[in-house]
């Protein structure tokens, strides 16, 4: 199909000509044909890799454990709670009493309400839309359900890689006067919340696009060009620390 589609695309440009104009919508065009289907049915496949130990990390001091996951629609970045991470991301003073902390971004109205929806789905990935941060506590790494992710890799940071990763993370919410936070909805007794943020979601801006740039900032050697599904952000990353469950 995509020879196809490639084909008529190509016919077409020869008759364009020099119309530049009319080129790029081509390609827009065309880009989002190939990839709205990949992009959208890619949270169907699952990992086969079963994780059933408690994850046991001996870091040596200054050091951090981060562990990013991905879960169906979810993509997240794990991080502790300590007194580093709540001095650098304001929101963390709602979690004080979790010793790991999900975060993730996506657009504000499929991310609150994930339903079966093809055309919200749809609307999320193809329109410039407002976004959320969402945050979930946990108690261990174990709660966060590695068994059952489709991938998880574990980075080591550095304390300077651990500050700047936070330092985006928290650049990441919109504020109001006063540096107050947006809450806009609370889940399971205020185990997850969800923040407004400063980004708009869209086709080339993706939860898995937030990753891959929050990594990156922290000083890890990932680009976020064009990271756009799971698989990508997991093809990108699973060099730069241990895989502890990999993508199938």
């Amino acid at each position: 199909m995509r020879s196809g589609v490639k084909l008529f695309f190509y016919q077409i440009s020869n008759k364009a000509g020099e119309n530049v104009y009319f080129m790029r919508r081509l390609k827009i065009i065309l880009v989002i044909i190939l990839f709205v289907p990949e992009i959208y049915f890619s949270v169907s496949c699952k990992g086969s890799d079963q994780f059933n130990k408690q994850e046991e990390i001996n870091t040596s001091a200054g050091e951090y454990t981060v562990y990013i996951i991905n879960n169906n629609l979810h993509t997240g970045i794990v991080i502790p709670v300590n007194s580093e991470s709540i001095s650098h991301i304001s929101s963390l003073k709602y979690f004080k009493n979790f010793e790991l902390i999900d975060i993730g971004w996506g657009e504000e109205k499929f991310y609150q309400d994930p339903q079966d929806s093809f055309c919200m789905g749809a609307r999320a990935i193809l329109l410039p839309n407002t976004s959320v941060v969402r945050m979930e506590g946990y108690g261990s790494i174990a709660d966060c359900s590695i068994s059952w992710s489709d991938f998880t890799v574990r980075l080591i940071l550095s304390k300077d890689q651990f500050i700047k990763l936070a330092k985006f993370i928290d650049d990441s919410f919109r504020k109001e006067t006063g540096d107050e936070l947006i809450i806009t909805s609370k889940k399971h007794s205020g185990h997850i919340m969800f923040f407004k943020s400063v980004y708009r979601y869209h086709l080339f801006n993706t939860c898995n696009t937030w990753v891959a740039a929050a990594i990156k900032y922290a000083g890890f050697d990932v680009s976020p060009f064009f990271i756009i599904t799971a698989t990508q952000l997991y093809n990108e990353i699973k060099d730069q620390g241990t895989v502890l469950k990999s993508l199938k």
